[in-house]
């Protein structure tokens, strides 16, 4: 009887125990970030340590060491379908990642063994490595305090898992396969097309839009949901925006505003203020120049590389050189706009926003009586479809004669493709300063 007792105190005394053990804030709390890519689920759980004073980079996180990339236990990447890392191919499943941070280089190493806590003495060993990849850092002047990783960057076939602690961030892309697994799917709903529903035909077409396949195809589909779904004002502007795409406006705006009578009819607000949008902007497209229009100047918008020659080649000239204003307005839409910036008196950015004619009005003049050349001696190009971005670094002179540039700055220029040309949306510029010199990376190679 005795030792029934002792046994029940000692359980009795560990129950207590465990009931006051204090639950308290983890110092590198646990995240899980999810996401969808294509038909792909995405997924990585990591402990996030803070920064806390403390320098990261070199030595919080040391050069040239395994980095478990967080806190406590490995972080975990988790993919439900395969997909390609960095070009190398990835089998559905959850691994380990673990990076080796340098100051110009990073180690990327995506790891078959996750049940490690501890990675001291060498435990990560290439031969479990799935495969490692190197990737550059790249500079955050707005410092992160706490490490995050995020997935950013999101089309329907990819996206960059981005690691930023400190001031560095490291982005590496992730990709999917989408179009063979939506293919096989179309085809088996049309082994029994009777069986196939409208927003099948729907959805059928508007992947074929938005991933620029086969528009004829999209079309006979969207015709097909239509046939199934009259008077459907959701697919009437999917098939507008169709005909946008194989270049037919006229068509295109006949059937968006037959999309906007059924949504008025169906009382509809959103569709009705979607199709009224879409139908703006189509008839403000086509009340914009062509390139039919002016002869002399067709070459100027044919090309990112002519365009750009010619806005440097129309602004610039030797004094008493007057400049061609009608070539010049040429190249831009009618709302383009050009935003000269600097730092005023008290320490402030401002800028001025001006229309092609402000800027010929308040420095039309300047320009050719003084005379003023301006250079491109660098460029930096981004686009995504027909949205374009130029990072054009200039030198200014006064003459062609001069040794050396009186200014250097960099002009930030939008440029858009209407499928025919070229235009100018917007120029923002911002000059050199002793304060603010021009980076390497927008200088000629070997430039100071």
């Amino acid at each position: 009887m005795k030792s029934i007792n002792i046994a029940i105190s000692i359980c009795f005394l560990a129950f207590n125990l465990n009931a006051q053990n204090l639950k308290v804030p983890t110092l590198s709390p646990f995240s899980e970030i999810k996401q969808e890519i294509g038909l792909t689920e995405i997924s990585l759980s990591y402990a996030r340590p803070s920064a806390k004073g403390r320098t990261v980079m070199g030595e919080l996180v040391p050069y040239g060491e395994i980095w478990r990339t967080g806190a406590n236990a490995s972080t975990k990447l988790t993919v439900t379908e395969a997909v390609s890392i960095n070009g190398n191919d990835l089998p559905e499943g959850t691994y380990a990642l673990y990076t080796i941070p340098n100051k110009t280089e990073w180690t990327i190493i995506i790891h078959k063994k996750t049940d490690m806590r501890s990675i001291a003495g060498g435990k990560v060993k290439p031969e479990n490595d799935a495969f490692r990849f190197s990737v550059k850092p790249i500079y955050n002047p707005l410092k992160v305090e706490t490490f995050t990783i995020q997935i950013t960057d999101i089309s329907t076939k990819s996206c960059n898992v981005q690691l930023a602690w400190e001031h560095t961030v490291i982005k590496f892309p992730i990709e999917v396969e989408v179009d063979a697994k939506i293919d096989a799917q179309i085809a088996t709903f049309l082994q029994t097309p009777e069986k196939a529903t409208h927003r099948f035909y729907f959805r059928a077409a508007e992947y074929y839009l938005h991933n620029k396949k086969d528009l004829s195809q999209a079309m006979e589909w969207i015709d097909l949901a239509l046939v199934k779904s009259k008077n459907n004002f959701r697919y009437g502007l999917l098939k507008s925006k169709i005909y946008v795409a194989q270049g037919k406006s006229k068509m295109a705006i006949n059937t968006v505003k037959t999309a906007n009578d059924w949504a008025t009819a169906a009382k509809n607000s959103n569709y009705i203020k979607q199709t009224k949008v879409y139908l703006e902007s189509l008839e403000q497209k086509t009340l914009m120049p062509t390139i039919s229009s002016n002869n002399k100047y067709t070459k100027d918008v044919k090309s990112i590389d002519n365009i750009l020659s010619a806005l440097y080649g129309v602004i610039s000239g030797e004094k008493g050189v007057k400049r061609d204003w009608e070539r010049f307005k040429y190249l831009t839409i009618p709302e383009a706009r050009l935003i000269p910036s600097g730092k005023a008196k008290d320490g402030k950015v401002g800028y001025r926003i001006l229309s092609p004619d402000d800027y010929i009005n308040l420095a039309g003049k300047s320009l050719e009586e003084n005379g003023f050349h301006e250079v491109e001696i660098h460029r930096e190009v981004e686009e995504y479809g027909s949205l374009v971005h130029v990072f054009s670094t200039y030198e200014s002179y006064r003459s062609k004669k001069d040794e050396a540039p009186f200014m250097r700055g960099i002009n930030s220029i939008q440029l858009m493709n209407d499928g025919t040309r070229w235009w100018i949306i917007q120029i923002y510029w911002l000059g050199e300063t002793k304060e603010l010199q021009l980076p390497k990376k927008y200088l000629p190679k070997g430039g100071k």
